[in-house]
């Protein structure tokens, strides 16, 4: 096990973990099953999970990819001021690069959308943060976002934690939810926020911040690229200043920083978070540092440069064919067939996330745009169109689309690509649901794959002609049930929300 995730695993034994949900995909997916997390149908379940045992006193995390905040962003902006009971917190992974994900996600920025501290933490400070993470949940009875990057959690360097204190706070019983919340109306558990919750989540991001003087010369860091910075700073004779919280941001200790130097450089990623709350610092908005992952090299030229105030200039945008080849439809895949289809009907086409994604260098399908999300879309065609998604797609947002089209009688061919795993993320077991289909869509058809491309385009062509809603499972059984370590030591799975087309 790597030492970065041996770090959250003896966190969460100190802190008395007992209820852990999570939805796969890169780069938690390890973690997740390294930690025996119980898989939930989507990611708005799986907190609603934790919040059920938070409630009762049972201390809980949600592990989801950085796409999977936006699923279960509802009931997370209500927590802050609705309060908790025991420690909850939501390790957000955040792809960068992206590696597996159809969007490069920064989850620092639901910090001030929630007002829900976010601690974005190296892998030297990963069992600090984790207990930090639960301290602050449990006493301010909120939950608390925990965002750790990619290159973290694949960090293999980082020795386990050896004599840590576990606040005093969690060495007590957990709490429980406390009804007397509701003596407030809403406007006044805000007005409470306000006045007792982001106070003593300020005090905790000061006390968070670690400062290094050296020079006049300063860089402010976060996150993965806290190491680097370190090394580059001592190198450069420069200052540092580490903030463990992007969420609330340590101010009195920036400021206090800013004015001790004449220049300041921001070191974070991948979205220029910190920056763009600051005046007069250099960072990527300034073109100090280029958008993507940071190199050494790359802090020190920013630093040579850093008295030009601007050095924006053009960006050569990545292309799919001056990229190195990644992921393709499996060999002896049984759906190749409807691919095959596919690229040839002249209907427009709705794809999802998962396998169907790897359709699109086929011309397969026409769009893309998240997990669950085809049905809506084609619902959306002028004239009646193909949704093409996976069955646990289906189950994880995709459903409602499909009663959305057969409540207002929509014109749409569903195609559900049926081979019971999430076979993008390490093939875990997909709920059945061929009963409920049943019963939603009587005349629905079955088409056992790999069939006959003459026999599918039939049957498309056939249920493209009739009125209203049409659904086809396609069932086959993948040919690939096992992914092979890549060179960072992760499985090599990509994200069910998505890889790069």
């Amino acid at each position: 096990m790597r030492g970065a995730l041996k770090q959250i695993h003896q966190a969460l034994r100190d802190v008395g973990v007992g209820c852990i949900t999570y939805v796969p995909g890169y780069p938690i997916t390890d973690l997740a099953q390294s930690l025996g997390a119980e898989i939930a149908v989507n990611e708005k379940v799986a907190f609603e999970c934790a919040l059920g045992a938070s409630a009762t006193g049972v201390r809980s995390m949600v592990v989801v990819k950085q796409l999977g905040m936006n699923v279960l962003a509802d009931p997370l902006v209500i927590s802050a001021t609705h309060t908790t009971g025991a420690g909850i917190v939501v390790l957000a992974g955040d792809d960068l690069g992206p590696r597996g994900s159809q969007v490069e996600m920064d989850s620092r920025y639901y910090g001030p959308l929630t007002e829900l501290p976010v601690l974005d933490p190296s892998a030297q400070d990963l069992y600090k943060a984790v207990t930090e993470a639960f301290r602050v949940s449990e006493e301010l009875s909120i939950p608390a976002i925990l965002r750790i990057t990619s290159d973290v959690l694949e960090d293999s360097s980082t020795e386990p934690a050896a004599g840590q204190n576990i606040p005093p706070s969690l060495q007590q019983p957990p709490r429980r939810f406390d009804r007397s919340i509701w003596d407030l109306t809403a406007r006044g558990r805000h007005q409470r926020y306000f006045a007792r919750t982001l106070p003593a989540l300020s005090e905790a991001a000061e006390s968070s911040a670690r400062m290094e003087l050296r020079g006049d010369t300063g860089v402010i860091a976060s996150g993965s690229v806290v190491p680097l910075a370190e090394a580059v700073c001592k190198e450069t004779g420069s200052s540092l200043l580490v903030t463990l919280y992007s969420y609330p941001l340590p101010m009195r200790a920036i400021e206090r920083f800013l004015r001790m130097h004449r220049h300041v450089l921001v070191a974070e990623g991948p979205a220029p978070f910190i920056e763009s709350h600051l005046k007069d610092v250099c960072g990527r908005l300034t073109g100090h540092i280029s958008y993507g992952s940071i190199r050494e090299n790359d802090l020190k030229a920013a630093l040579s440069l850093i008295h030009i105030s601007d050095l924006r200039g053009s960006i050569e945008m990545e292309t799919a064919t001056g990229r190195p080849p990644r992921r393709s439809i499996c060999q002896g895949c049984p759906f190749m067939p409807l691919y095959g289809v596919l690229s040839r009907i002249d209907v427009p086409i709705a794809g999802d996330a998962g396998c169907t994604i790897l359709s699109l260098r086929m011309g397969a399908v026409d769009m893309v745009y998240g997990l669950g999300s085809a049905i809506g879309v084609a619902s959306g065609f002028r004239d009646k169109g193909v949704a093409i998604i996976g069955d646990y797609a289906l189950a994880h947002t995709g459903i409602q689309g499909l009663i959305n089209a057969i409540w207002h009688r929509k014109n749409v061919l569903v195609g559900v690509i049926w081979n019971r795993v999430a076979a993008m993320t390490g093939f875990q077991e997909v709920f059945d649901l061929e009963p409920l289909l049943k019963a939603l869509v009587p005349g629905m058809r079955i088409v056992e794959m790999p069939a006959p491309e003459h026999e599918i385009e039939r049957i498309l062509g056939e249920e493209l002609s009739s009125p209203g809603v049409s659904l086809v499972i396609f069932k086959g059984t993948c040919t690939t049930s096992i992914r092979a370590p890549d060179s960072q030591g992760s499985t090599g799975e990509h994200d069910i929300s998505g890889v790069n087309s």
